[in-house]
């Protein structure tokens, strides 16, 4: 088959000239984008071992949309490779036909809070093993995140193009919500968590009035007394509740116990 369009391609040339030919080339990059083409650009992306067979690449969202104007469609991509496990998906990007027709992927700006961003330092506001997808919403390219915090939509990202590469435009979060403590100076990771998971938010209030209360009844040796019960309680909560899928759960029980307990 390439061979009979290589053929055709040559005859042209030859009947018609240079012109001819080069008004040709657009054409191919306005060919449409295949799911083969796009799996064979995640496969030779892919910065760990490649994939043995495309088939172990499950592409879970496909989209086109026109992001430039020009009459060529780029495909918005959310898939699935053979590096990932139950994370779920580990692709998110937006591939395009260069001028030569090869499918490759656009860039985004990988920068400090952007979820491209993996340095392991800053961690944006979605707890417990979240992910997201990547959609076009009124021409925009938006990715909206997931996590098992008991929020609705824990964080919504919107993307323009800059002439180079996608970057964020405006963000919106869920939370976060009135706790015991000041979120805005929380460091371990289970007390930001809270700060985002609204159902656990309000138990930790109840708890820190309930606590607050209860040592004012108290005399002083008590309230010692009080105190390193509490303390024990904190160490116990941060080993048992890890942070991944049913740490909401975990974390309503003690707290429901403890209150009562305080009461």
């Amino acid at each position: 088959m390439r061979y009979v369009l290589a053929v055709l391609g040559l005859a042209s040339l030859l009947c018609c000239g240079r012109g001819a030919a080069q008004n040709a080339q657009p054409q191919e990059a306005f060919k449409k984008i295949t799911e083969l083409e796009i799996k064979t650009a995640i496969n030779g992306g892919l910065d760990a071992e490649e994939c043995e067979s495309l088939e172990r690449i499950h592409i879970d969202h496909l989209e086109f949309h026109d992001f430039f104007g020009d009459g060529q469609e780029e495909a918005v991509v959310v898939a699935s490779t053979c590096m990932t496990g139950t994370a779920g998906p580990d692709v998110h990007a937006v591939y395009r036909r260069d001028a030569d027709g090869k499918v490759v992927e656009l860039p985004f700006r990988h920068a400090e809070g952007d979820p491209f961003f993996n340095s392991g330092g800053w961690k944006i506001p979605v707890f417990g093993n979240g992910n997201y997808g990547l959609r076009v919403e009124n021409d925009e390219l938006v990715a909206r995140w997931w996590d098992t915090s008991g929020r609705e939509a824990p964080l919504v990202i919107w993307y323009k193009w800059d002439g180079k590469e996608f970057v964020e435009e405006r963000r919106k979060v869920e939370g976060p919500f009135a706790t015991s403590y000041d979120c805005a100076k929380a460091t371990k990771e289970l007390d930001r968590a809270i700060c985002y998971s609204p159902s656990v938010a309000a138990l930790d209030a109840q708890l820190g009035q309930a606590y607050r209360s209860r040592l004012q009844q108290l005399s002083p040796e008590k309230k010692q007394e009080l105190q390193t019960q509490q303390r024990e309680w904190l160490v116990r909560r941060e080993k048992e509740c890890t942070i991944y899928k049913w740490w909401v759960d975990c974390l309503k029980d003690l707290y429901t116990k403890r209150i009562a307990e305080l009461k």
